[in-house]
């Protein structure tokens, strides 16, 4: 969805509508900005890191054991 925005004279862009929408985006929002090989990467500040991280790569844990895994990790810990 790339769409064109102009620079104005303070270097200040205007999110377009839908952008906003899509993103949440709202009035006093922060956002962070990271140049990239041919451009700029823009996205909103995650309110919480905690929130945003919760659950990341749940699926690698599917089919594990939690409480032996653990067991096995403690074991390590009394060599």
């Amino acid at each position: 969805m790339a769409q064109a925005v102009r620079v104005g004279k303070r270097y200040q862009i205007v999110l377009p509508k839908k952008v906003r929408q899509r993103l949440e985006v709202h009035e006093g929002d922060v956002l962070l900005v990271e140049v990239v090989r041919h451009g700029i990467l823009l996205m909103p500040k995650p309110k919480s890191y905690t929130t945003d991280l919760a659950g990341l790569h749940r699926e690698v844990w599917q089919d594990v054991d939690v409480d032996e895994y653990l067991k096995g990790e403690r074991k390590t810990w009394q060599r």
